[in-house]
């Protein structure tokens, strides 16, 4: 009987990992096809006990990936690479780790990163949230950091007054990443590293907005708590991302009426939201449709169009990079916002929703 390899892996194995864009993807697909008839026949808890060869060569090349990110960022020594490593490590020693470092830095970066990895249980001692707002109190989301207490009208005040900008670090994280995501050659290592960018992307923790909602709702009728409102929606649409805009814009419903003399201004910038927003669901169809119809063999091509078109939306961050789509898309954001608001009967998104009751049938 042969002696077990080093790596763990059967002789299969091995020919896959070496030959993923041929031979590999091929032996992924009959596996799945294998796991999707069990499903069928099986429980689903039988079903989900079994894990083929091809998902676990992946697991090892996120494994590998992760490693070398965090391998990378460790040798570089400065305070903020040391944070992105831990914050990536997100193991217990790790996140302890970054709590320290948050205490002993001044840069807000490393602060906003640990927010993001709390400790586990009593495994170490987290930073105050309000140490955000000591570091850069013009940032709006050194303050928004700290909603979900009972503080939510002083919050909005001190947004009103002290905000300048809007910056959560999500972008200067995303354009380390895209720095970090080197593998150009279609393949198991590239297919690892889309995977990690986006799972990077998909489990940022944003601030609870609901108080700020709801605060400002009730202050339309207080004049100086509205006016911070408004400062702070202004400062929401200077955001990278498409669901900050679109907070801006939920604010705005909220306290911007028809007569508002700034109501144009935010219906330019609700029909570029929708026109825009239009235009990411439509690519995100495409590219479910691009991995729904390919052949196996194909699964590397259609994974390298989509880490270098992610790779771009991370250095950019998620606004620009819809803004780029669109144009080079060549749908005008008024063709793109009208198919947006065909879903809600044409209303623009700054409208007052229609009421459940005026909504539904008559039933005659």
């Amino acid at each position: 009987m042969a002696a077990p390899r080093p790596d763990g892996l059967t002789p299969r194995a091995r020919r896959m990992r070496e030959d993923w864009c041929g031979y590999g993807l091929q032996e992924a697909h009959k596996e799945e096809q294998q796991r999707e008839a069990r499903q069928i026949r099986d429980t689903a808890d039988e079903a989900a006990e079994d894990t083929g060869e091809a998902e676990l060569l992946m697991a090892q090349a996120r494994e590998q990936v992760l490693a070398f990110w965090i391998s990378v960022l460790r040798d570089r020594k400065d305070l903020r690479s040391q944070a992105i490593a831990d914050y990536l490590a997100g193991d217990t020693p790790s996140r302890a780790h970054l709590q320290d470092l948050a205490r002993r830095s001044t840069d807000p970066m490393v602060t906003a990163l640990a927010l993001q990895r709390p400790c586990k249980g009593q495994a170490c001692t987290a930073v105050d949230k309000a140490q955000w707002a000591r570091l850069e109190p013009d940032n709006l989301m050194a303050w928004m950091a700290q909603t979900g207490t009972e503080q939510t009208a002083y919050l909005i005040e001190r947004m009103g007054r002290e905000a300048q900008r809007s910056e959560d670090y999500l972008l200067p994280l995303s354009q380390a990443l895209a720095e970090l995501s080197v593998a150009t050659t279609p393949g198991l290592r590239q297919m690892a590293e889309l995977e990690l960018m986006a799972g990077v992307l998909a489990s940022w923790n944003l601030p609870a907005m609901r108080p700020v909602l709801d605060g400002c709702q009730a202050a339309r009728t207080q004049p100086a708590m509205a006016t911070h409102c408004e400062r702070i929606a202004q400062l929401m649409w200077g955001s990278s991302h498409l669901l900050g805009r679109g907070l801006a814009l939920a604010l705005a419903r909220r306290l911007v009426p028809p007569t508002h003399d700034q109501r144009p201004e935010w219906e330019r910038r609700a029909l570029r939201y929708e026109a825009l927003v239009q235009a990411e669901m439509d690519r995100s169809q495409a590219q479910a449709e691009r991995w729904a119809h390919r052949l196996p063999q194909e699964g590397c091509r259609v994974a390298a169009f989509d880490h270098a078109e992610l790779r771009k939306r991370m250095r950019l961050g998620e606004w620009a990079f819809a803004q780029d789509f669109q144009a080079a898309s060549g749908d005008s954001l008024e063709v793109l916002a009208l198919r947006n608001r065909a879903s809600r009967d044409g209303r623009s998104l700054l409208d007052s929703p229609v009421p459940a009751s005026a909504a539904a049938p008559s039933g005659r």
